[in-house]
């Protein structure tokens, strides 16, 4: 289908797109698939607490993970122990400071590691900056939405929490971190700031910033830290980076990481309207549980405690089903005959682990476990990559490794790979060429962008999944590929409109995956498929 512009598009054929006619088409096996499997996840929800029915055509609110408070503490103390040692020595002096950024975790935390390791005492520092929630670049949308700032609440308390237990804490501050931190490290006499580097460009800007300021901080050592009494110092900025190669082991913490610094005010992250927001309550679909409590608990749901069927098995039964029923009956199939396929194969059904049937079942798009889910948690690093390959590979030795352990896996490097390529192409990524400078007439037709925006195309299946995305601040992965070929192919509208109004909405927001995304589904990418293109038909249809 060739790609329509907004120079091509008048008002008839807007019309077309905001009120499409009805499909007239048979019913095909496909369809007949659908209607079976949600018969059983209507049957299957009353019966099985681990339901993937659609909670968004229901008005039902799940949670991710589907745990209470007490059941996810409960799993969360194994998994530190596990990745915990008593055996860590302490080997350095004075303070250090560890700058949480976009790994907001205590596990398998490599900068406060090094920190704990390095110094006597360590200083944990968010810092709440004022230019996350300010507004994007070319378009002007909030940089960061109502639903991901509270997400990035329930994250910093539960950190303050896990850090709390261990004998530490985390000190919010509002404000720019290259004057926050300065000013701390010369109040506590701090001899270093350690910090997960990023990749982007104005990320990147803040550590250049930040490293200047600190170079003007004059330390008085104290005698026990230095050769001569009296000499001084500038603390440094110390980054730690991905490895580029193989997966290395997680990093274990000491079980215990007191003392913490005497500090009577540690602060809070704001309430979200003082930072020019309004609060969002999320009333359907699902809801996500910020911190790596959560995070933890939903890898234990996922991997070893949650069962799942076995689709293909379901849709191959019911053929045969069906056939029998049919020569019995003498009739054409009915949704009564689907219906009791349903209830014969719910009854028959065989349970499986969630992990088990991951590449079968990923691609979905209705309720909280065709999928691991894990994004939000690992968009702001309250669950490391490194935790989940470990998780997955102790899954393979004690159960089974196939198609589904390893595609998990492969997702991880495909995380990666979004983030080696804006180490790669610098600020090309949000380019309107692209890295590969595409030279490309788009539109920004307003009116139909805000169609797209807002689920109003009339397109059910876009308009769904728009309205997913505004509800929950998340959309599955099938959905975002859907809904980014349909504006720039199908509408011809610039791809950076949706780039920066999934950057407002999306509660895994990251600009390396988000970014090399869509100009991947834009044609501007490095995709070998150059004009990939969704047939909106074909995936309802299908998915």
């Amino acid at each position: 289908m060739a790609m329509l512009s907004h120079y091509s598009i008048s008002s008839p054929s807007l019309k077309k797109f905001i009120y499409p006619s009805k499909p007239t088409s048979k019913i095909t096996h496909y369809r007949c698939y659908t209607k079976l499997v949600m018969n059983f996840q209507m049957m299957n929800s009353i019966s099985l607490s681990t339901s993937s029915s659609s909670s968004s055509s229901t008005g039902v609110l799940q949670q991710v993970p589907g745990l209470n408070s007490t059941e996810m503490d409960r799993v969360l103390e194994p998994i530190f122990e596990r990745y915990s040692s008593k055996a860590i020595k302490r080997n350095g002096k004075g303070t250090a400071i560890v700058w949480f950024r976009n790994d907001l975790r205590v596990l398998d935390n490599e900068a406060l590691y090094k920190a704990w390791v390095s110094s006597e005492v360590v200083l944990p520092v968010y810092c709440v900056d004022p230019r996350h929630f300010q507004t994007t670049y070319y378009f002007g949308f909030p940089k960061t939405g109502a639903l991901r700032a509270e997400f990035l609440s329930e994250c910093l308390t539960d950190l303050k929490k896990n850090l709390m237990k261990r004998g530490l804490n985390l000190l919010i501050r509002q404000g720019k971190p290259e004057e926050i931190l300065p000013f701390l490290a010369k109040e506590f006499s701090a001899h270093t700031v350690y910090a997960q580097k990023e990749t982007c460009s104005e990320e990147l800007t803040v550590e250049r910033l930040l490293s200047k300021a600190l170079k003007r901080v004059q330390l008085t050592l104290a005698p026990q830290r230095s050769s001569s009494q009296g000499s001084t110092s500038s603390p440094s900025l110390q980054l730690s980076v991905e490895a580029k190669c193989s997966v290395r082991g997680v990093v274990k913490i000491p079980t215990s990481l007191a003392p913490p610094p005497n500090i009577e005010d540690w602060g809070c992250f704001p309430p979200i309207e003082q930072l020019g927001l309004r609060s969002q309550k999320i009333s359907k679909g699902m809801q996500f549980v910020g911190g790596e409590t959560a995070a933890i608990g939903r890898v234990h749901e996922y991997f070893w405690k949650k069962a799942s069927v076995n689709l293909t098995f379901i849709f191959r039964t019911s053929l045969r089903l069906r056939a029998s029923m049919i020569s019995t009956v003498k009739e054409k199939p009915n949704k009564l005959i689907l219906f009791k396929s349903a209830v014969v194969l719910t009854r028959a059904l065989c349970k499986q682990n969630l992990l088990r049937v991951y590449k079968e079942t990923r691609n979905g798009m209705l309720g909280p476990d065709y999928s691991t889910k894990f994004s939000p948690w690992l968009a702001s690093g309250s669950l490391s990559p490194r935790i989940i390959f470990a998780e997955v590979k102790r899954y393979e030795e004690q159960r089974e490794a196939n198609n589904s352990t390893y595609w998990v896996v492969f997702e991880l490097i495909w995380r990666d790979y979004f983030r080696f390529l804006s180490m790669k192409y610098g600020n090309s990524i949000f380019h309107l060429g692209g890295p590969r400078k595409v030279e490309q007439r788009w539109g920004e037709d307003q009116r139909l962008f805000e169609s797209w925006r807002d689920g109003c195309t009339g397109y059910p299946l876009i308009d769904a999944n728009m309205k997913e995305l505004s509800a929950t601040g998340f959309m599955s992965n099938r959905g975002r590929q859907i809904v980014c070929s349909f504006l720039v192919r199908d509408m011809g509208i610039d791809w950076r409109m949706g780039a920066e109004w999934f950057e407002t909405c999306l509660l895994d927001y990251d600009p390396c995956s988000n970014y090399g995304n869509w100009t991947y589904g834009a044609g501007v990418g490095n995709d070998p498929r150059e004009d990939r293109y969704f047939s909106i038909p074909k995936q309802a249809s299908t998915f």
